[in-house]
Parts: structure tokens; C-alpha cells; sequence
């Protein structure tokens, strides 16, 4: 595993310590817990990788785990990296790789479910004296090789993924595909044929998907009993973070590294559960206790990100769940809005204006984001962010370099000028740019104002979710965005808005937005482009001032 942080913080106990005593009730139950299986469910806001971390070092401190024996998996290398910096600074030791044919050094592995796997697989080949696999880390490349088709390998990618997720062979496929209520460009049968074709492709050339690592590697642990009985003594202590995103494949490698043993810590969500569509199983995180024996189950209940207010308005966009969000622990703020504008333009310029507001009252372009359900909608947006002058990006891929796209240079200036009201004095430290992501992308991300753009059927659900399973992923997804708000939050809708090829196309509002406008304000027009332009000309003369 790619680990990194050599030595634990000196002043780690401190800190634990000093974490320890904020922490409500809910959470001191998590950490302190005395139970070897514990379910942790925790909403948004509710602390839970802070709480994760906590009892990890706990265990590590009181004796009940041994560092050396701890595996801490999370799903994305940016979230692993989180996980061993708060280890480091509560005084855990963290393990980092060693060279090549090396010993990692004592302490926590922190990575990934696909880094664990993919080690695993090279230690069982070092160990047979054979060559490591080669990973193939761009299917999609190698499936336009194989059909021919940009599209057709797109549509088969997709479908692949969600089938090996599932543990599904291509015989399989297509009767669980019609199950699922999956819908595709090329049909169930053509992508079973790809499907087959591209793993027999695969084994000529000794080469592994990253599908493949965590299938091999549970099948090695479930099959080879002595090479199951090393992992076994490795990883003793075994912590799960997002589990509401766990698909099966990961679930049957998790279960193979517990064996007969039941030492696991899982933390999730089931109410911001939203890739179902490439293969994970919500169900999953709710059946634990049925899974684990003895598993014991605490609630985080309280969310200490979002305001009251906004908590209300996400809760009326969820609906009805099994699993009630968690109540606002912060203080009062702005009622949301809910506004309808006559087309995207106006919805654009608007967005662009209360922007230029908060920044002028002070607030970081880089505390401020629009949000919405696809990619395409943004394009407006960044188009009017860009004529009133405000920096801003979209957001990076989970796993890409965070590189910023820088803005122009007037949005720089005016940055700094935000910062320095602020007290932060730079643009590093306090401005920044404005962030635009879909949906799926801003999940785990937070700001403290953000607008949701482009509410509206066919768009929020989108128009391919037929199904009630489908249906209501996209409820939690529209819940997720919405929790993204710390305390400024702003809902809109076109009545009308240009769509591909450049025709316009009336619109309705999301079937959703009724119970949210229930808790919500009715919002109004904004200022026009020009009055934003004079609003930005002033924050340029204060500057030259």
C-alpha cells in the first residue's frame, strides 16, 4: 500500500486529548466503545472520520489493538491521506512503504480497499517467486480497441465495472442487468459478448482491471489457507470507512480478511449512498448487524457543518428513510431559498451576483460553490463567473492532482481583497476560487455557501432513473448536495434553458422542490450582469485604494 507519515506527532497525546474532551456524547460512546465489532452510523457533518481516528488511536493507546496489526481502509487516496495525517497528529505510529522487495515500517496501514488488494496480490506473488500482475488502470482504452466504437466502449465500460462490482460473470450479466433495471446504449447481450471477449483478452496478456485486484485478492485469502493464515496475522484489527459505498466484491474481500474473527469498525452512511449505479450496495452497512455477530451500533446524531436551517431543507429533500439525518448542532442562519428564474442566462447572472455579494461583505471565493446534478450545467455558470471576473474551477476528479485553474487577473485581485477583510491576508491562504462540481464530485467537499443550480425535472432525478431503487439514490444524491452548505444556501430552477445544439426547451421544476420550498424562502431576481460588473469595478478601486 502507498502509505506515508513516518513517525507519530510528539505531541500526539495532546492532541488526543485535547480532542477527546469536545467530542458529544454520541461520539465519546463511538470512541470509547468497548465492543470489537462496531457499526458507527454517521450522517452529514456528524464528525465521523474525526471519530474514526479517535477510537483507532484509543484501542492503540489503551492496548485493545496494536498498531502493527491495524488496517484503516477508506475508498480514495485523497481520504487516505486525511485518515494518516489525524492518526499522525493523535500520536499513532503510521506505516510507510518500503523499496522495492523491502519490509513496510512498523505501525497503521491507511489506504485504500484497491491499494490493500493490489498489495496482497504482489506479496502472494513474491512470495510463489512469480511476477507481480500488471494492472491495467484505463479499461476504457483497451475496450475502443476491442469494439471499435468511442461510444459503444463507453456504455460497455460502465457495465462492466457495475458487473465485476457485483461479482457477476458474463453469463450473468444480462439476467442481473434486467433485475437491476440498467439501461444502456448497446444492448444487455452485446455487452455480455464484450464483456467476455475483453477478459479473455485480458488473460492472454497477463494482465489485471482494477475490478480484478479485489476479486483475486479475496479469492486468494478464501482459497489459499496459509496464505489466509499470514493475512490473517497481519491484519487483526480491521476499520472501514464509508461503508455506505462498499459494493460486493469489496464486501467479500472485507469478510475474507476477517475470517473467523469479528474485528471491524464500520463507518457510513446509508442516507449519502449514491453508487449504486456503479455497483455498491447500500444494504450492505444496514445488514451488518445481521453479518456480525455481536456488532454493536451507535448513531451519530448530530450535524455540526450545516445550519439548522439547511439541515431542514436537506431532511425535506431526503424524505422519508429508514435512517433519520442527523438534527443541527450549529448555531441559526439564513432561511434557504428556493428561485425560479425565466431561463438558465438569468439563473447564471444571478448566481454570479450573490457571489460578487458575499464577497464583497467578505467572504473567500474559496468558501463559496455551485453545485449541479451534471456536468453540462455548470457550463453557463463558469461563462458568467468568468464576464463578472470571479476565479473559480471545477472541481478536480477524487483521485487527480488538485491543481487550481487559475481565474482571471482582475478575480485575483479582487480575491485578496476578500482575504485581507477577512484577515487572511494572501489569496493562498483566504481566496482561492470559486468551486464548481456535479453532484457526485462534491461529495465529502464542504463550503460555506453554496448554490444548487438547475433543479428541475429530468435533471434532479435524472431522466434515466426509472426505478424505485434508482429513484431513490437520487434523493440522497440531491441530499448530499444540499448538506454540502454550511450556512448560506441557494436553490434555483429554469423555466427555460438551452440544451445541446443550442434550442431552447421549457422546463418544470424537480418533483422534489415542493417539499423543499415547504421549509425554504422563495427567493427573487438578482441584479443584472451590469450591476455586477459596477459591483466588481468597486472592488478593483478599493484595492488600487
Amino acid at each position: 500500500m502507498e502509505l506515508l507519515e513516518p513517525t507519530a506527532s510528539p505531541h500526539g497525546g495532546d492532541r488526543f486529548e485535547r480532542a477527546c474532551d469536545d467530542l458529544t456524547p454520541a461520539q465519546q460512546l463511538a470512541v470509547g466503545s468497548t465492543a470489537d465489532a462496531l457499526g458507527i452510523v454517521a450522517g452529514a457533518g456528524s464528525g465521523k472520520t474525526m471519530v474514526l481516528t479517535l477510537r483507532v488511536a484509543r484501542r492503540i493507546r489503551d492496548g485493545s489493538a496494536d498498531a502493527d496489526h491495524t488496517l484503516v481502509c477508506t475508498f480514495t487516496r485523497k481520504a487516505a491521506l486525511e485518515l494518516r495525517d489525524r492518526l499522525n497528529r493523535y500520536g499513532v505510529p503510521v506505516s510507510v512503504p518500503a523499496g522495492p522487495g523491502g519490509v513496510p515500517s512498523p505501525g497503521v496501514r491507511a489506504g485504500t480497499l484497491h491499494q490493500l488488494a493490489l498489495t496482497l496480490l504482489k506479496r502472494r506473488a513474491a512470495d510463489a517467486g512469480l511476477a507481480p500482475p500488471t494492472l491495467v488502470e484505463h479499461r476504457w482504452r483497451t475496450l475502443v480497441d476491442l469494439v471499435g466504437d468511442r461510444a459503444d466502449a463507453s456504455a460497455a465500460d460502465t457495465e462492466i465495472g457495475w458487473a465485476k462490482a457485483r461479482c457477476l460473470s458474463p453469463d450473468a450479466y444480462a439476467d442481473a442487468a434486467a433485475v437491476a433495471g440498467r439501461t444502456t446504449t448497446i444492448t444487455p447481450g452485446r455487452v455480455a459478448e464484450v464483456y467476455a471477449e475483453y477478459g479473455q483478452l485480458l488473460a492472454r496478456r497477463g494482465l489485471v482491471d482494477l475490478d480484478d485486484v479485489l476479486l483475486r485478492a479475496a479469492d486468494l485469502v478464501l482459497e489459499d489457507a496459509t496464505f489466509a493464515s499470514q493475512v490473517h496475522w497481519r491484519y487483526r484489527h480491521l476499520a472501514v470507512d464509508e461503508f455506505q459505498d462498499v459494493n460486493p466484491a469489496q464486501f467479500r474481500l472485507v469478510e475474507a480478511l476477517l475470517g473467523t474473527r469479528r474485528d471491524l469498525c464500520a463507518v457510513g452512511d446509508p442516507n449519502q449512498a449514491i453508487y449504486g449505479w456503479n455497483g455498491s450496495d447500500p444494504t450492505l452497512l444496514l445488514s451488518l448487524p445481521d453479518r456480525v455477530a455481536g456488532l454493536e451500533v451507535v448513531h451519530l446524531d448530530r450535524n455540526h457543518r450545516c445550519t439548522p436551517q439547511v439541515v431542514a431543507v436537506a431532511a425535506a429533500a431526503l424524505g422519508a428513510t429508514g435512517v433519520d439525518p442527523p438534527r443541527s448542532a450549529a448555531p441559526d442562519g439564513p432561511v434557504p431559498t428556493v428561485t425560479a428564474f425565466d431561463d438558465d442566462r438569468a439563473e447564471a447572472e444571478a448566481v454570479a451576483s450573490r457571489i460578487l455579494e458575499r464577497a464583497e461583505a467578505g467572504m473567500a471565493w474559496s468558501e463559496q460553490a455551485v453545485l449541479a446534478r451534471t456536468h453540462d450545467l455548470l457550463a453557463g455558470i463558469r461563462r458568467a463567473l468568468d464576464e463578472s471576473g470571479i476565479p473559480c474551477r471545477f472541481a478536480p476528479a477524487p483521485e487527480a492532482p488538485d491543481v487550481e485553474t487559475p481565474g482571471p487577473a482582475t478575480g485575483r485581485a479582487a480575491a485578496r481583497v476578500a482575504a485581507n477583510r477577512r484577515g487572511g491576508g494572501s489569496e493562498s491562504g483566504g481566496g482561492g476560487g470559486v468551486e464548481l462540481a456535479t453532484f457526485h464530485r462534491a461529495k465529502g467537499l464542504e463550503w460555506e455557501a453554496v448554490a444548487v443550480v438547475g433543479l428541475e425535472e429530468g435533471f434532479v432525478p435524472v431522466i434515466h432513473a426509472s426505478t424505485p431503487v434508482a429513484l431513490d439514490e437520487e434523493r440522497r444524491l440531491l441530499y448530499v448536495a444540499l448538506t454540502r452548505a454550511g450556512r448560506v444556501l441557494e436553490c434555483s430552477w429554469a423555466r427555460s434553458r438551452t440544451m445541446a445544439g443550442g434550442r431552447p426547451m421549457e422546463r418544470r421544476p424537480s418533483p422534489w422542490l415542493a417539499d423543499v420550498g415547504a421549509v425554504a424562502a422563495e427567493g427573487s431576481a438578482r441584479p443584472t450582469p451590469q450591476a455586477a460588473a459596477e459591483r466588481f469595478a468597486g472592488l478593483r478601486a478599493n484595492l488600487r485604494g
